[in-house]
Formats: C-alpha cells, structure tokens, sequence
C-alpha cells in the first residue's frame, strides 16, 4: 500500500527526446531568473552560501542590471518566503517549478509543464511552497520592469563557456557508469541544472517517471564550475582541480544510489550510531542518525571512486583534500577514519565485484565500536 501511495503521489516529469539515455547540461532561462530575484533578497545577500564566490564579473553585471529592482514586490514575496529558513523545501521548489516556464523574448512567461505535481499535494503543501501560479503576474512584471531577455541574451556565450568549462572539468559519465555498476538504483536520464550564482546550497530530486515511456530522469542543482582557464593547467593540476569539482556533483549524483540502499539497512544504521551528534558537528541540517550516516557514505564511495579513476601519483593527494574539507569545514569529525575503513574493506574486493550493499553491514560494524573497534 505504501509503495502504491508514493508511486501516485511521487511526481512525474515529461522526458523530451534529447535527454533520453543521457546527460544534459543547462542554465534555463526562467531558472536564472529566478536565481537573480532570490539573490537581490535580504536573506540571499546575508548568507555566503547562497551566493557563488566563483563568478565576481558576472555577480557584478547582475548588481548593475539588477539592483535598482530591489524593492520589486517580487523581491518581498521572495524574502518572505525564504527568511524564515532559506534551506527548507521553499528553495527547491523555487528550482523544481520554474523548469515548468520559458520566457519569451518579450519578457512574456509561457507554460511548458514538464514537472507534474499531484494537485493534491499541491493543495496540502502550498503554504511551505512557492507556488508560482499565484505569483505569475509579480514574475512577469519583474521580468519585463528588468527587460531579463535583453540581459540574458547578452550574457549566452558566458554561460555557453560555463557549460562547456562544466563538462571539460566534471567526469559526469565515468562518475554515472560507476554508480550504475556498484549499486542497484538505476536512471535513464541526468538533468544538470545550475545557475552561475548558485552559493554551496545543492539538491537532487532522483527517480522522476515519464508515465508516457516510463523512463527515469534525475534533477541535479549544482553550482557552476571554477574560474579557471584549462588550457593554462598541468596535467596533475588539471586531475587534482577535475577531482574536486567531479566530487561536487558525484557526492550530490551519489544520493540517489546511497540513500535507498540505507532505507534498506535504516534499523542496522539506528541501532550502530549512539547519538549522531558524535559523528556529525554541523550546526545546519543532518539533524537525524541516517542522514549524518548518508553525508559519510556518499563521500566515502567518492574515495573508492577517486581510487579507481585518477593517477596513482595523486589519487592519495585527491583522497586527503576531501577528508581535510569533510573534517574541518563541514564538521563531520570521524570522517577521516570512516574514510580509512571503508577503503580498506573496498580493497579485500575485486574492483569489478566492488557492491556497495555488500560492505553496509561491516562498515556499519565497525561504526558500532568505534573508536573502540578492539571490543
């Protein structure tokens, strides 16, 4: 019965040819839109998160352009929406709804639904949503107060580059096909989706059924890659910056594939971790045992991917530059030895038999003793 609600209630997308078996990047119009109103917010321009560091010319052009609209009542709404908590369910759907838009080169909104929501869930959740049909005209009037098309247009071969600099830098096959192989989930279809303001505040929405083919598309809402010039590189700074900025979209990709494993083992997870807060020092989110367990497992399976995929001169480097940030940026303190363990019993197999449902039960062991792992 359960499985039957969520299969009617979980939402359903429209997958265009082009995207079947096969990934595309993009910086839709409405999208970005929508990114620069939130950007003009009180709560955007007081959290450095919210804002990408990566792209000081193109930041400045949307200050320049943008500003003076920052009393638009579009930004309010906006505001309103989002002051409260700026990472709950507000700013995905603010993401998730606008890929239901184009924007003409009137500044004019067109309907393009290919994100289908039961209305039902619609009905019960509006208020903890943006729900855009009611906001229609507000984004309009902004669009057109701001003339959007004139500056979006001027700025395509940016965002061309972005996209083009984005798949140069990200191994985005090689990190799927890997997935694909050590796991049981299964899609058919990546949308990458990002904005060149786009802060560290990432999602994924996985699993997303064309009812017409029955396909799998999944959503990923990323940011936008470094400012950097690749032709300019060392082949080992090269390998060492495409690692790191792979690990942003591979640990992002890999929830989709880590999380319903540990649905599987949510009792083992329960019952091996005491008290998340001894894994996990964050002071936003992860606020439950399998969510700490999930941040672990998905950058812990970007290791076993680095060790597979780079240099041996530098995968050791690539490995130690992700425990470092995982540790002492993000505050997931025992990630270091986690990391070490689950390397290890991924050693004891065959890479071409490495399953990742075959080592859950002796990592989550090992979490159990530690950092007693002698009782």
């Amino acid at each position: 019965m359960e499985d039957i609600a969520i299969e009617l209630l979980y939402p359903k997308v429209t997958i265009a040819k082009e995207y079947s078996d096969s990934y595309k990047i993009e910086i839709p119009k409405m999208y970005e839109l929508m990114y620069i109103a939130c950007s003009l917010t009180e709560t955007f321009q007081n959290d450095s998160n919210l804002i990408s560091k990566r792209v000081p010319k193109y930041l400045n052009d949307v200050k320049s352009h943008f500003s003076k609209f920052k009393n638009h009542d579009l930004i309010q709404v906006l505001e309103d929406k989002l002051k409260p908590n700026p990472y709950s369910q507000i700013q995905p759907t603010i993401r998730f709804f606008s890929l239901n838009y184009e924007i003409d080169d009137t500044n004019t909104l067109v309907h393009n639904e290919v994100f289908h929501v039961n209305k039902l869930l619609i009905k019960l959740f509006k208020d903890k949503l943006f729900y855009y049909a009611e906001y229609e005209d507000l984004i309009e009037d902004f669009a057109k107060a701001t003339d959007f098309s004139k500056f979006y247009k001027e700025h395509q071969s940016y965002y061309q580059k972005l996209i083009t600099d984005f798949d140069q830098l990200c191994d985005i096959k090689v990190s799927w096909n890997f997935l694909e192989n050590r796991f049981t989930e299964s899609y058919n279809s990546y949308r990458i989706i990002f904005s060149p303001l786009t802060g560290g505040f990432h999602n994924t929405l996985p699993g997303l059924k064309d009812k017409e083919t029955g396909l799998q598309q999944t959503w990923l809402f990323v940011s936008a890659p470094p400012n950097i010039e690749i032709d300019t590189l060392t082949k080992d700074e090269l390998e060492i910056i495409k690692s790191k900025f792979t690990r942003e979209l591979f640990t992002e990709m890999n929830h989709n594939y880590v999380n319903p494993l540990s649905d599987t083992f949510s009792k083992s997870i329960e019952s091996s971790i005491m008290d998340y807060s001894d894994w996990n020092k964050q002071k936003r989110g992860y606020n439950s045992k399998i969510s700490t367990f999930n941040e672990y497992m998905t950058w812990g399976v970007f290791s076993i991917f680095a060790k597979e995929t780079y240099s041996e001169k530098n995968r050791d480097t690539i490995i130690s530059i992700q425990e470092k940030f995982m540790v002492e940026n993000r505050k997931f303190i025992h990630f270091k030895a986690f990391n070490r363990e689950l390397i290890r019993l991924s050693n004891n197999i065959n890479d071409d038999d490495l399953h990742f449902q075959n080592i859950y039960s002796d990592i989550l062991k090992w979490m159990r003793k530690y950092p007693n792992p002698e009782n």
